[in-house]
């Protein structure tokens, strides 16, 4: 019988099982519903979502995050609840674990909407400028920051940028219209004139008649125009009241001020043509060209959000409801050039936001390319220093060698030498080579010689003994065994006709191993001599392809620096130019690094086992996304598996480099990439297919040398096929090419093979 102490353990550890599951705190991952203001795409929206999620991940905090937008500029305030009600209903049945909401609309919206399922659920708001009071009391699980507009500081602001100034709003009859002026005529009453009254009659006082009317469009009335205080004037959200913003704004006195971002303000501020500024974060640093405020940004505004986020999934309340976000005076470093404004005359506690990486580092950039160059320029002078030394080397090394064979003839000419006299079939020779070869007799058959003449020679001395009688001087060298080993020598021949008496045919025989090894280190030597004219080549090739871009980073950068009435669009241009010849240097200067590592065999290589379908799969797969329309991918892979001793990566580095060629110079057709295999010849056949402008006939051979290019316009340095032979060889292969011009191209590389047991 189970006793009763058993069965309450069996069900608290039952409980603590439960709870442990459903608990939040121990999930994989938090359910998060994030909900805009607006429309689905806004300009904001991909960028919020992006800071809130690399802040979460800040705080520990692993998210799946569902995204809703409210679009409130289409609704009224009935549909728009509605809208937020449903919203409600969709994330409490996904299981929502909190709420986070953005923005003045959709936070009024979420607690308008009175949907019991939302005091379920921790809501955190966040960007919001004006609470409900009244309606954040009646929910207690609805917590925030608020970012209180504060015009007085934002139009200081403005004064000590623009000077003495008249700052322009839009501003209807909307609730929250009312509570904007309301708040700045609190802020501002006493510090600065206000205006309620609009720009129409102003406008219409400098338009008396009908010839300044004209005159008026061209802004000229305002541009000289004298302002000695700041003044704030109120435009009603009208059609005469824009038009007549857009005309003032002309002048050089006259500033735009965002105070809310609806359709209306956004498009004015857009058009405006003086600096706008604004009082809140929305539409800063984005397409609506502010120039800046005081104000919280929208980084500010999501860090502190997702630590409001953290603390609410961990149980914990803040001390406040609602809590101020910390603001600043910040600026758009793209408006202060847009407005030529100076840098230098901005105050130091205002901060200057989104200032390219090339403009904050442009200095560390040009002197970085300075340095690189004068590395660069060292290196190629300490190449030459040693290259003269080496080419004056080998140059001494080349004479003596000649010297030591013309003095090595001499003495061979003036030594002893062997005679032979010919006698029909038979060789009468004298007592030193009978000695030499021990003979018995002096009489030698042309059949026994030939023993002593080596089986590659036989065939081309018996030719040239048939015709010595017909030639009165012959001369031809053989390797002959005579000393017990094979080694070269020369027979002269030498027919002596005397009147009366048969042609004598004399011989001369002498070694010339020592002449045959001189030559062998002339040649070896002329190599060499060779090779390091091969170097010249490369250096001079080097210089020209180094110079080249190192040119165009120091001139454009020169020109970034010294130029002040460069455009944004021509520096952009300048840094994409300096940024792609700075690629194309580290790209030569790894291929000269590669292929000198191949040429001195430290380049290292890890051989295994592969199979080579899995590898052109990984292959195929990896390259599939860069080839583009109208160009087709083809792969050609056989049933049978194949097994390869190879280095993987390197074999990829070779298909890659060939497949990359082929896109280049193929605009229409397919690339192909397959295999084949030979067993006769227990070889596999990978090779690249592609249907572009081929290769000349006469061009073939020259594929694989340094630095040749089929098209000198097109971008590298031509060092890839020569790495590619280096990489196949040291894997015990061979690289083959066919190509038919203006049909297309085939690269192979064979390699040796073993078939798998399937």
């Amino acid at each position: 019988m189970i006793k009763i102490s058993q069965i309450g353990t069996y069900i608290t550890c039952l409980f603590f099982c439960l709870a442990w599951q459903v608990s939040p705190a121990h999930a994989d991952q938090y359910k998060i519903a994030l909900i805009h203001s607006y429309e689905e795409g806004y300009i904001d929206a991909k960028r919020t979502l992006e800071i809130l999620k690399d802040e979460l991940r800040a705080n520990g905090l692993k998210c799946d995050i569902r995204e809703y937008f409210l679009h409130c500029e289409e609704y009224e305030e009935a549909p728009e609840n509605e809208r937020m009600s449903l919203f409600i209903d969709d994330l409490s049945s996904w299981g929502a674990d909190l709420v986070a909401v953005l923005d003045d609309q959709a936070t009024y919206a979420l607690m308008a909407c009175n949907n019991p399922r939302i005091r379920r659920v921790p809501v955190v708001f966040g960007g919001v400028n004006f609470p409900n009071e009244g309606l954040l009391k009646q929910y207690p699980n609805v917590t925030g920051h608020v970012d209180f507009p504060d015009y007085c500081r934002t139009s200081h602001m403005i004064e000590r940028i623009m000077g003495p100034s008249r700052i322009c709003l839009l501003n209807g009859m909307t609730y929250l219209d009312r509570k904007i002026w309301e708040a700045l005529n609190e802020q501002c009453e006493g510090k600065i004139d206000i205006s309620s009254q609009g720009l129409s009659n102003h406008v219409k006082r400098h338009a008396a008649n009908k010839e300044e009317l004209n005159i008026l469009p061209t802004g000229e009335k305002y541009e000289n125009e004298t302002i000695n205080k700041t003044r704030i004037i109120r435009m009603e959200s009208d059609l005469m009241a824009i038009r007549d913003l857009m005309w003032v704004g002309r002048g050089s006195h006259t500033t735009f001020l965002l105070t809310k971002r609806d359709y209306t303000t956004r498009n004015v501020a857009a058009l405006f043509s003086n600096p706008s500024f604004a009082t809140i974060n929305e539409g800063f640093g984005v397409q609506d060209n502010l120039l800046g405020g005081y104000f919280a940004p929208l980084e500010t505004q999501l860090k502190d959000m997702a630590t409001a986020i953290k603390e609410r999934l961990r149980g914990q309340m803040p001390n406040q409801q609602v809590s101020s976000y910390d603001k600043q005076y910040v600026l758009n470093w793209h408006m202060l050039e847009k407005y030529e404004i100076p840098t230098s005359s901005i105050p130091q506690e205002y901060i200057i936001m989104y200032i390219p990486f090339t403009e904050r580092y442009h200095y560390f950039i040009l002197y970085g390319s300075i340095l690189l160059g004068i590395i660069v320029l060292a290196i190629i002078i300490l190449l030459s220093i040693s290259y003269l030394r080496e080419r004056k080397r080998k140059r001494e090394a080349l004479h003596n060698l000649q010297y030591e064979h013309e003095t090595l003839c001499l003495a061979i000419e003036g030594g002893a030498t062997y005679v032979w006299r010919l006698e029909e079939d038979a060789i009468i020779c004298d007592s030193q080579f009978l000695e030499l070869i021990h003979h018995p007799n002096d009489r030698i058959a042309l059949a026994e010689l030939l023993t002593f003449i080596d089986p590659e020679d036989r065939d081309r001395f018996q030719r040239n003994y048939a015709q010595i009688r017909n030639h009165p001087q012959y001369k031809g060298q053989y390797r002959c065994s005579f000393s017990g080993e094979y080694q070269w020598w020369e027979i002269r021949y030498n027919t002596i006709n005397t009147a009366g008496h048969a042609p004598l045919i004399t011989c001369l025989l002498q070694n010339i191993q020592e002449v045959k090894d001189r030559e062998e280190e002339l040649i070896q030597a002329r190599k060499l001599a060779e090779r390091a004219e091969l170097k010249q080549s490369f250096l001079n090739n080097m210089s020209h392809e180094i110079r080249t871009p190192l040119n165009a980073i120091v001139g454009f950068s020169n020109m970034l620096t010294s130029d002040p009435d460069l455009s944004e669009e021509e520096k952009q241009e300048f840094n994409t130019i300096i940024n792609t010849n700075t690629d194309l240097l580290l790209k030569l200067v790894n291929d000269v690094l590669e292929l000198s590592r191949i040429e001195s065999g430290s380049l290292s290589f890890h051989i295994k086992e592969e199979s080579v379908r899995d590898m052109l799969e990984s292959f195929y797969q990896t390259y599939h996304f860069q080839v583009h329309p109208p160009l087709e991918f083809i792969k050609d892979f056989p049933d049978e598996d194949i097994t390869l001793h190879v280095d993987a990566m390197r074999l990829q580095q070779v298909i890659t480099n060939f497949l990359n060629n082929a896109n280049k110079f193929t605009s229409s057709g397919y690339l192909k990439l397959g295999y084949y295999c030979r067993t006769e010849e227990n070889h596999v056949y990978i090779y690249v297919e592609d249907t572009g402008k081929g290769i000349p006939a006469t061009e073939l051979e020259m594929v694989f040398e340094r630095f040749y290019k089929r098209d000198e316009f097109a971008q590298g340095v031509g060092l890839g096929l020569s790495i590619c032979r280096g990489i196949v060889e040291r894997m015990n292969g061979r690289i083959e090419v066919s190509s038919e011009e203006g049909k297309g191209s085939r690269f192979t590389v064979v390699l040796p093979i073993q078939l798998t047991d399937n």
